[in-house]
Parts: structure tokens; C-alpha cells; sequence
């Protein structure tokens, strides 16, 4: 085997490095393209605001956990793998939509250096795929260090900042697609939602199963729990009470139930536990939360609190639809993940912590401001204590719940 071929492909278990010319070649071809110039510059602009806004987000959350028992519990449920974006570690991350999002977002802010890095004529060495057993996993662009170190700062701060300023990019882009799919989402129905059923009781002998929904009683919308509870202590002269009953896929199948109630010490009862939905109160505030608290969009849809504020999330998306079918389901996790793994990625990496891009604008902005008043020492130290105490303080928020009983 050739030494360029060795170099085309590489083995380190368990990862297989391929590298390919054609990649680095298109680079140069896309570096052409002038919107890349105000673009460098746009994300340059993006990266201080984004370090800014991840600094408040640690900053807060470490706060918060301090003064807040029932925060601090809750980062103990979630346990620390929750703050890994790694799928089938955090247990909230799915598996499928979170390696599209991190491969997505990997290529993304790679090849985002390497574009600039050609455009402002630094040498990318090498590009090329990380797979992980086969599996494509990232990407990489290596470009010269010494070249980025000796460049001026408005041209190495162009290249750091190009890899956050597009996963950012991205992820608003991909944030505003779901808005726009949301805002056509409407309930395919509103009601009582049965999670259980008695045995022995009229609603199991008239048929009722766990999983139907109750859209009405006695020819009253039945969007409360107090409807049936009115119900069963006035019912009709004959004693008998009309549910009209959804089940099946779309909520197509209705049928309507006749049942009489019986008595128990408890007051008269039907023998069923019901949910109420509220499907058309938690899309409008949704919609009304997305603008005014965008907070909401870092809660993922699977935790278990978010299930029921968010309407595209596994429990509630059965009961909206869309005019583009069920599919809509699909695209909204596809779309809240791309980017919710690119908009972390981003702020991540803006943070000035070194090696991270932010870190490195960081160091080298102080050596262009401070050339011949610090030396390189100096230089290093002050960017490894902003680093550590960044550092510090994003290890202090994973670990704090469990250091504070």
C-alpha cells in the first residue's frame, strides 16, 4: 500500500479515518463565492454574542441550583450523562435523530473552517470522515496551526469563528422551518383520555378501553373532568349516560356507549380514571411560549416533564394534524434535533475556553492587543484562567446536585 494511500485511509480502532482530495478541492471552489466575505465577518460578529448568551446559560444554571432544592433534585433524576450530547448515553437524546444532528453538525462547522480557512489563503492540510465502526460519525478539516497562530487576527478570527457562526446558523434556520411546521399543526381532537379501566365496572362491560378518548357526555363536549363528574351526580331521568367514545389510528373509529352508573361509598361511578387533554389550550400556548419564552426550545420533547407542553413529543403528537399527514411527527423531532445539537455545539464551542474556537480568539485577540506589553506567558496564563474558571464553572453545574443534599 502506497504511503498516499495510507494517508487516504486510516484504522485506529474502533474509528476508520478517510481523507479525500476531492473535499479540500471543493473548499477552494466554494471560497470563491462572495457572500463568503461579509459572511466571515457576520460570524465574527455572532461568536462574542454567542459566548455571551452560553457564559448567562452557566452562569444561571449554576445559580439556580444553588438556591433551589427542587432544581437541584431534578439534576439528580437527570443524572449527569444528561448534560453528554452523546445518543445512548443521555438518555434523552434518541438515538437516530441525535447522530443525524451530531454528524449534521460536525460537518457543518468543519467544513465551515476549511472554507474560510481557503478563502482567506491558509493551508488546509487535510479533510476527510470520521466513521466509528463504519458508521459516519464527523467530519475534520486540518488547517495549518502555525499558519493560523502567525495570521492577523481578522483573518484567523474569521476562520475559529466560521465553525460556531454555522452551527448556529444552522440551528436558527432549522428552528424557524419548525415554528413554521408547527403553526399548521390543529388537534385531531379534544377530550377525557381513559388511562385506566376497572374491572367489573360499566365501563369495562360496555366496552370502554384504556386509550379511548371521551369527546362528550350526554351531548356536552366533554373538555373537563368535571363534565363527567356533573354528569354522574345529575344524571337523566333514565339513569343512563350517552359517552361519545374516539379510538383508532387518526381517531377515525367513534361510537357512542349507553351505561348506567353504579353507586359506591364513594359516590356514584362508571369505574374508569381519565386525563384531561387539553390539546387545544397546550398547542396555543405553545405557540404563545415559543415567541415570548424562547427557553422552551432547549426543553427536549422526550423528557418527561416536556410531554405535556409540547404537542409534537411522543405522547401528545397522535392527537394534532397536519396538512401534510402524520409525517409532520417525523420532521418536527428531526428538525427540534438539528437544532438542538447545533445550536449547543455552537455556544459550546464560542465559549473562550482553550482549545475550544472561542478559546482560541480569546488568545490570539490577546496578542494583538496586547503585542509588546504581555509576553507569551502572559498571554497563555490569562487565557488558561479564563479557561479554567469556565471550566470550572461548567463541571460545577453537572456535579452540584450531587454535592448538595
Amino acid at each position: 500500500m502506497s504511503d498516499e494511500r495510507q494517508k487516504a485511509f486510516e484504522f485506529k480502532f474502533p474509528f476508520i479515518i478517510l481523507r479525500s482530495r476531492r473535499v479540500t478541492g471543493l473548499f477552494t471552489k466554494t471560497a470563491g463565492r462572495r457572500i463568503l466575505g461579509p459572511l466571515g465577518w457576520f460570524m465574527v460578529a455572532l461568536l462574542p454574542i454567542a459566548s455571551a448568551i452560553g457564559i448567562f446559560l452557566i452562569v444561571n444554571a449554576v445559580s439556580t441550583i444553588l438556591i433551589s432544592p427542587e432544581v437541584r433534585e431534578a439534576g439528580r433524576q437527570m443524572g449527569a450523562q444528561a448534560y453528554l450530547l452523546i445518543p445512548g448515553i443521555n438518555p434523552y437524546l434518541p438515538i437516530a435523530y441525535g447522530w443525524i444532528g451530531i454528524v449534521v453538525a460536525i460537518i457543518v462547522h468543519e467544513f465551515s473552517h476549511g472554507i474560510l480557512a481557503s478563502r482567506l489563503g491558509f493551508k488546509v492540510k487535510s479533510s476527510g470522515i470520521l466513521l466509528l465502526l463504519g458508521i459516519p460519525v464527523g467530519a475534520f478539516v486540518e488547517v495549518d496551526e502555525q499558519q493560523l497562530k502567525e495570521a492577523s487576527l481578522r483573518n484567523s478570527a474569521r476562520v475559529l469563528a466560521a465553525g460556531p457562526g454555522a452551527n448556529i446558523t444552522v440551528a436558527v434556520a432549522c428552528l424557524l422551518a419548525l415554528l413554521v411546521l408547527v403553526s399548521g399543526l390543529s388537534p385531531s381532537l379534544d377530550g377525557l383520555y381513559v388511562s385506566k379501566v376497572e374491572e367489573g365496572m360499566p365501563a369495562q362491560q360496555a366496552g370502554i378501553s384504556e386509550g379511548d378518548v371521551i369527546v362528550s357526555v350526554n351531548g356536552v363536549q366533554a373538555l373537563t373532568v368535571d363534565v363527567l363528574k356533573q354528569a354522574l351526580d345529575k344524571p337523566p331521568p333514565d339513569g343512563m349516560l350517552v359517552l361519545e367514545i374516539r379510538r383508532g389510528e387518526g381517531w377515525r373509529d367513534s361510537l357512542t356507549i349507553r351505561l348506567a352508573p353504579v353507586e359506591t361509598p364513594e359516590g356514584p361511578k362508571i369505574g374508569v380514571r381519565v386525563v384531561e387533554l387539553k390539546t387545544t389550550s397546550i398547542l396555543e400556548n405553545y405557540k404563545r411560549l415559543a415567541y415570548s419564552s424562547p427557553i422552551l426550545h432547549f426543553v427536549p420533547p422526550t423528557l418527561g416533564g416536556a410531554q405535556g407542553f409540547i404537542p409534537f413529543s411522543d405522547t401528545l403528537h397522535v392527537f394534532y394534524q397536519h396538512p401534510i399527514g402524520p409525517s409532520y411527527y417525523y420532521l418536527a423531532n428531526l428538525l427540534f434535533w438539528l437544532w438542538f445539537v447545533n445550536v449547543n455545539v455552537g455556544i459550546f464551542n464560542s465559549l473562550p475556553i482553550y482549545p475550544l474556537d472561542g478559546g482560541q480568539v480569546l488568545m490570539n485577540g490577546l496578542r494583538a492587543f496586547a503585542k509588546g506589553r504581555l509576553t507569551e506567558s502572559a498571554i497563555r496564563g490569562i487565557t488558561g484562567a479564563i479557561s479554567v474558571a469556565l471550566a470550572m464553572l461548567v463541571i460545577s453545574m453537572v456535579l452540584l446536585p450531587f454535592l448538595i443534599k
